[in-house]
């Protein structure tokens, strides 16, 4: 059975070492590819360590929203998602469990954070470039690919910008 927290609601049931931990199963699933360098598998660690922190941070802050999916108990995976202005809406982070993928976790959580954001809004996210699965899943809710991340200085791993227009609502009803 699914079940959805969100934000304070969550933290009663994971604590910072819960959400790095499945961070890091996460991230050794998604976001390691073949041919990274020392650089890129640093920056990848560093998500891992500043999950925890990110995650607490957002269920405290009314700009963010933090969604925490448990099945039958277990933590399986969370949501942030961030309003940074009221036309800049980003789907911050996803993070579901290898034992989860190909599950309904995946897709609650994606709904639950765009729910928050406004699914009648426009809203984007980041991407690995080689991470073509969770790219075929965005594409599933209105997500294109808009080029690649303008920030290649600060991240040594290539991204993609995925936006979703106002009106990818009306056109997938």
């Amino acid at each position: 059975m699914l079940e959805l927290l969100a934000d304070e609601a969550a933290l009663v049931w994971i604590d910072s070492e819960a959400v790095v931990a499945l961070t890091r199963a996460a991230t050794d699933s998604t976001f390691h590819s073949d041919g990274l360098r020392p650089d890129q598998l640093a920056r990848n660690a560093r998500v891992v360590t500043m999950s925890g922190p990110t995650a607490f941070a957002a269920a405290g802050n009314a700009h963010q929203h933090l969604v925490a999916a448990f099945v039958a108990g277990r933590f399986a995976g969370f949501v942030i998602a961030t309003l940074h202005a009221p036309d800049d809406r980003e789907l911050d982070w996803l993070m579901v469990h290898p034992d989860f993928h190909g599950t309904e976790v995946s897709t609650a959580l994606m709904k639950a954070g765009m729910a928050w954001l406004g699914t009648g809004r426009a809203m984007w996210l980041n991407v690995l470039q080689h991470n073509e699965r969770a790219i075929r899943f965005y594409r599933r809710f209105g997500f294109k690919i808009s080029g690649p991340s303008p920030a290649p200085n600060t991240d040594p791993v290539p991204q993609y910008i995925m936006k979703r227009p106002a009106d990818a609502a009306r056109a997938e009803a």
